[in-house]
Order: structure tokens, then sequence, then C-alpha cells
């Protein structure tokens, strides 16, 4: 059997739909281990919580409203369009509610179903925005750390410590 490289393959396009889907499968799968610990929580228990010791709902509020950033900024970045803002929120205990949680899982969902929907057949992998701790990166540079995102925090807080992602 022989290796054949090729620059363009003919079916790149296909090839980067399913690594969104796949994406965006592992990203909501995480999501859904979050919120099912969400749901199991007590509303004193989402409420707990440190500027340095982030609680459940401060770990739940900043994953969901990170996914959507980060979803958005791939998102405009493949399609050749200014990233926007970039930053890594940081919630306070006292503003954790289970009605806001639940707001912004569903933003989180309908930006995942928007990912699917608009990711372009021939991303710009050229259009970089600055990372706070990863410097500069492409469309999937963004996009590729979503589930990891989710799995770092609640390992984490599985493990009681705090999460450096």
């Amino acid at each position: 059997m022989t290796l054949r490289v090729v620059d363009d393959p003919p079916d790149r396009p296909e090839w980067l739909r399913e690594t969104i889907r796949l994406l965006v499968h592992g990203t909501t799968a995480e999501r859904e281990r979050l919120l099912g610990r969400v749901a199991r929580a007590s509303d004193a228990d989402l409420a707990k919580g440190s500027d340095d010791d982030w609680g459940l709902g401060q770990v739940a509020a900043h994953l969901l409203i990170v996914e959507r950033g980060v979803a958005l900024i791939g998102l405009r970045l493949a399609q050749g369009a200014p990233p926007g803002p970039t930053g890594q929120p940081r919630p306070a205990a006292s503003g954790i509610t289970r009605v806001g949680l639940d707001t912004l899982a569903g933003k989180a969902l309908a930006t995942a179903a928007r990912l699917l929907a608009e990711f372009p057949a021939e991303p710009d992998a050229k259009s970089m925005a600055r990372h706070p701790y990863y410097g500069d990166l492409n469309c999937f540079g963004w996009l590729l750390m979503l589930p990891e995102h989710y799995r770092a925090h609640l390992e984490a807080l599985d493990q009681g410590r705090p999460s450096v992602l």
C-alpha cells in the first residue's frame, strides 16, 4: 500500500463538516454532564464560591458563557469576519441563579446549532484572534478547546480543586 499525500483533498468540505459535528457533539455531551450536576445541586450549593475558590454555579456560568463566546469567535474567524471581543468571564457567586444558568444553557445550545449550520465549507484558517492564554489562534484553535474546557473544570470539581483551564 502506498501513501498519497495531497494538499487539497476532494473530501475536505465533508471532513471539516464532520469535524465540526463531532466537536459540537463532544461539547454538548460535556454541557449536559454539567447541567445534570447543576440539576442535582441545591440552590445553596449553586451559590457557594468565591473569587478564589469557584463553586459549581460559578463554574457552570463560566463554562456556558465561554462556550457561546468561543463558538462565535470560531465561527466569525472561519467566515473571515472580525472575531469580536475575547476574554475570560469571572462570574461572582452572588449573581448565580438557576434561572440564569438555564438562560445561559439555552444560549449555548442555540449557538452550537448556529455553528453547525453556518460553519463554511471553505473556512478561513488564516484569520487569528488572541486567546488570553494560548496566544493567536485560528478558528480551529478556538473551537477544538471547547470540550476540553468543560472536562477540565468538571474534573477539577470532582477532585475538589480549582481548575487551571
